[in-house]
């Protein structure tokens, strides 16, 4: 969360002076910096004839949200001038730090957006002293813009990928990840369906499809598909982590078919020692190693397929791509000579994606960063007890949403062609507030 500036900082630009303040730490209830401010007296253009005024028509008690401070909000209590111009128009003084009909300052609103990623809706809005309908409101508003497709730039690098809500369970959804920054993904998307005709319709609106270097998938059919229609240009690239997943999922299944040919205690000793064949070699200790070889020489088909499984795990340490086609050709061999079931169906897959498992050595992405942004969007939706998509994916994309380029400001930009204050008027305001 975005922190305040200091006092003394602040009073530099400010003009406003701090008469008293007492903060309540975050953690405790109604947390903040609650402060009372004595604003300087500024002169102020009339909105109707353009004349300056500093005549005061009457005073109003005002609170703001103005920013945060150790984590909590900043809350200031000061008296808001209304000003009356000699034309007969009454009207509210202009505030340098506060957008107009607004309560909450500029860097406020980014601090209260910023917080979403961490806190649910309902949450945020009681640290604000806001509904929880309210933040959602201007969260949507906000992501909305930043979602526009014509707006967003087209990123280089794409990772496509599926998700359920409810791990295990419910309607896949399909997210697409901007991977320009390879270890920091960035949520592209986020669509309600993964079907082929809903990525056929998401592809083709891309404003410059043509700036689409690679996507990286798993193996999916439709997804293979659809990027080779809308996205021609572009290399498909297939995960490393999903191609080891096939090949663990092989190994597996001839560990379960092994333990059917032993007796019943060393079929139970094996089921328990399932870990040992899927972790890397590198990371196993002595004393592990020790089992392997020991479960290794007790059932022969179940060294055959560790050494295929292992070998295949060395294809993604090969530094070139003719290293590459040179192990998977070695690899190929290999399964074929031992004629275990698991491992033709898994060589069978392996030729039916080669082109795309090769792109890999051309173009070096790889979705295993977006699996933890998956991981955080589940842990998001449980917070809440389930979202709508919306409002799950203007929580994702919020924090990059400020650091983006283009981002709209809530509150209202001065006009460059609007007059400086006259001289007088800004003398006035110092010399008030070196004699405060």
């Amino acid at each position: 969360m975005l922190h305040h500036f200091t006092m003394s900082q602040e009073q530099e630009y400010t003009p406003y002076v701090i008469i008293s303040q007492r903060e309540i730490p975050w953690g405790y209830p109604d947390a903040g910096l609650y402060r009372e401010l004595a604003v300087a007296p500024q002169a102020a253009r009339c909105p109707d004839c353009g004349r300056w005024t500093s005549t005061v028509h009457e005073y109003h008690s005002k609170r703001v949200t103005s920013g945060t401070y150790h984590g909590a909000p900043v809350y200031d209590t000061f008296a808001h001038r209304r000003l009356e111009c000699g034309c007969g128009r009454t009207f509210m003084e202009p505030l340098p730090w506060l957008p107009a009909h607004q309560r909450m300052s500029v860097d406020a609103q980014r601090a209260m957006c910023l917080s979403v990623s961490d806190g649910t809706f309902q949450s945020v809005g009681r640290a604000f002293g806001r509904t929880g309908q309210n933040v959602r409101t201007h969260i949507i508003a906000k992501a909305d813009v930043e979602a526009d497709l014509p707006l967003r730039p087209t990123p280089a690098y794409l990772g496509m990928d599926e998700i359920t809500l409810a791990k295990g369970k419910g309607q896949y959804r399909l997210v697409l990840y901007d991977m320009t920054v390879p270890w920091r993904p960035e949520l592209f998307t986020m669509l309600p369906s993964r079907r082929l005709e809903d990525v056929l319709s998401f592809l083709r609106q891309l404003p410059h499809p043509e700036r689409i270097i690679a996507v990286a998938i798993d193996m999916w059919e439709p997804y293979r598909r659809a990027v080779q229609c809308s996205l021609p240009s572009a290399l498909v690239v297939v995960d490393a982590f999903h191609l080891i997943q096939a090949s663990t999922r092989a190994l597996d299944e001839v560990r379960k078919k092994a333990q059917k040919n032993l007796d019943p205690k060393q079929s139970l000793a094996l089921k328990q020692e399932e870990e040992l064949f899927t972790t890397p070699m590198e990371d196993l200790s002595a004393e592990k190693r020790e089992r392997l070889e020991y479960w290794k020489a007790q059932v022969p088909e179940l060294a055959l397929a560790f050494s295929l499984h292992q070998r295949l795990r060395g294809l993604y340490r090969c530094s070139s791509f003719e290293d590459a086609l040179d192990h998977l050709a070695l690899w190929e061999r290999e399964v074929l000579e031992t004629g275990l079931e698991s491992f033709l169906k898994l060589h069978s897959t392996v030729w039916n994606w080669l082109p795309e498992i090769m792109n890999r050595f051309i173009c070096k992405i790889s979705n295993a960063k977006t699996e933890g942004k998956n991981n955080q969007l589940r842990t998001m939706n449980q917070q809440g007890f389930g979202y709508k998509i919306r409002s799950l994916r203007a929580r994702m994309q919020m924090p990059y949403t400020y650091h983006h380029k283009r981002f709209l400001s809530f509150g209202h930009e001065t006009p460059s062609n609007e007059p400086a204050i006259p001289p007088a008027t800004r003398k006035l305001t110092l010399e008030w507030k070196w004699t405060q």
